[in-house]
């Protein structure tokens, strides 16, 4: 499988690492699309074997199969139909963007009329499977409660509440998850993949919280409707190289680039 990468920063270069390593399948990176390449150092740059370009038209013109988005909102926006209308499928961690429901429209007509798909993979939160089954019924609601130690929210607009929470928790944000994707890009695209999966980014509803006790990120969901109820509680290791980024969504895209070839898929 011939993979065009966009993005190496945390998430670009822990998938370059596992593709090298033979942990994503039988891929092999052969394009790296990137804003800046002063910014990647020859020990980095050892991790590919394919080229790296600033160029849009040069990176779509390479022999890919598939696209996979680890660069941020911006390049979503940017780059997600014309990856479509090229031929190619898309695997796409940045899904916050899609809180703009034009820009979700748009995606949807050119991945209808390329005949491709835009793949979410689960990235730092289970039970999505579960979540977008039980939408098929009446689904009353769904409601996440998001927990990170203070350095996740750094560089964010909680920075200032990070700051002063010294002792005990803040709760900073309590409200629809559109409002939470579109403030918090950064930190909340799992908000974003739970609501695509389930009753949309208006009827979910997120509590976001800076808790300096906590040394996971923390998410609690809760889920009730026809089927049952949902209750998962997920406490994820940040990533050392970002802490805003959880182990579980570097794993979750290696594994979803992994099952693009596989030949029996569970959890479909």
């Amino acid at each position: 499988m011939r993979i065009g990468l966009i993005g190496f920063g945390t998430i670009g270069k822990a998938v370059a690492r596992a593709v090298k390593g033979g942990v994503a399948g039988d891929a092999e990176i052969i394009t790296v699309l990137v804003r800046d390449v002063r910014k990647i150092n020859s020990s980095d740059a050892g991790l590919l074997h394919g080229r790296i370009t600033t160029d849009p038209d040069e990176f779509f013109s390479a022999d890919i199969q598939v696209v996979v988005e680890a660069a941020g909102h911006s390049a979503l926006r940017q780059y997600a139909e014309r990856a479509l209308r090229s031929g190619r499928d898309m695997l796409a961690i940045s899904v916050g963007a899609f809180a703009d429901e034009f820009l979700l429209s748009s995606i949807k007509l050119a991945a209808k009329e390329s005949n491709r798909k835009l793949l979410v993979p689960s990235g730092a939160l289970g039970g999505l499977d579960a979540i977008s089954a039980a939408a098929v019924g009446a689904l009353e609601e769904v409601a996440l409660v998001v927990r990170k130690p203070p350095a996740a929210w750094i560089g964010t607009p909680a920075q200032d509440v990070a700051s002063r929470a010294t002792d005990e928790l803040i709760c900073f944000y309590e409200g629809p998850a559109r409002d939470a994707v579109t403030a918090f890009p950064q930190n909340v695209n799992v908000l974003a993949a739970l609501s695509l999966a389930g009753i949309g980014f208006d009827r979910t509803s997120v509590k976001m919280c800076v808790d300096p006790i906590v040394k996971h990120n923390t998410f609690e969901l809760l889920a009730h409707g026809e089927f049952g109820e949902i209750r998962l509680e997920l406490k994820n290791n940040p990533y050392p190289e970002n802490p805003k980024t959880g182990y579980l969504v570097v794993m979750s895209l290696i594994k979803a680039i992994h099952r693009l070839e596989d030949p029996i898929i569970v959890g479909f």
